[in-house]
């Protein structure tokens, strides 16, 4: 009896470990190297500049470069290896949530639709930060706060940069142990994190106004 007591301390106490390691705010990094601080655990489709796109799990990312294990339209062959330059990457994706964006592009932003705990970072030309929640309307003029029954106007033209504040996504484990572990799930780590809210969170960056901008529709094709 005491040893199953005692493990299931020790169970407890990892698994609380790895909560509470795992609560921080958002990872503030150079853009590219975002993409190092989500899982690589999972797949993920890799838009490039000309419009093709792929599924793939990253394997590695450098100052120059990212490398993939790319999943072949023909199932019965096996994952090939490519390496992406970073100026051929246009974006990252899981499902609707971007995690690089290799464009300054003010119809991203207007295009976003945050939900759950998703939030957007405004920062200013004079260097002031706003952290926004909905409800928010983005317009060509700017991007309007509602809060408290109040609303404040931020021009575009006072601003230099908009994130969109996502948290990191669950390997591809975590999100088959959702539909399948039934009551065992309490013992994953990455569920208990996000069901307690207490995920991690990055930073992705939208629009920039020292870039050119590009608001040409999203065209993805497979290659």
């Amino acid at each position: 009896m005491k040893t199953a007591s005692a493990c299931r301390i020790l169970t407890f106490t990892v698994l609380a470990t790895s909560i509470f390691s795992s609560a921080k705010s958002p990872d503030q990094v150079e853009p590219w190297l975002v993409l190092n601080k989500i899982t690589h655990k999972r797949s993920y489709e890799i838009e490039t500049r000309d419009r093709k796109c792929t599924w793939a799990t990253i394997t590695e990312v450098t100052p120059d470069h990212l490398t993939a294990k790319v999943h072949p339209l023909n199932s019965s062959r096996s994952l090939d290896t490519v390496i992406f330059p970073r100026a051929d990457i246009l974006r990252v994706t899981s499902g609707p949530v971007v995690y690089y964006s290799g464009r300054s592009s003010w119809s991203d932003v207007s295009s976003l639709r945050a939900r759950g705990r998703e939030r957007l970072k405004i920062i200013t030309t004079v260097g002031k930060s706003y952290k926004v929640k909905p409800p928010y309307t983005v317009s060509d003029e700017g991007i309007t706060l509602h809060t408290s029954g109040e609303s404040t106007k931020v021009s575009k033209s006072e601003i230099a940069q908009v994130y969109d504040v996502v948290a990191k996504p669950l390997t591809d484990f975590g999100e088959y142990s959702v539909d399948e572990l039934g009551p065992m799930i309490i013992f994953d780590p990455d569920w208990v994190v996000y069901r307690l809210h207490l995920e991690q969170y990055v930073s992705v960056l939208l629009y920039n106004a020292g870039d050119p901008e590009d608001n040409s529709p999203a065209q993805c094709v497979e290659r």
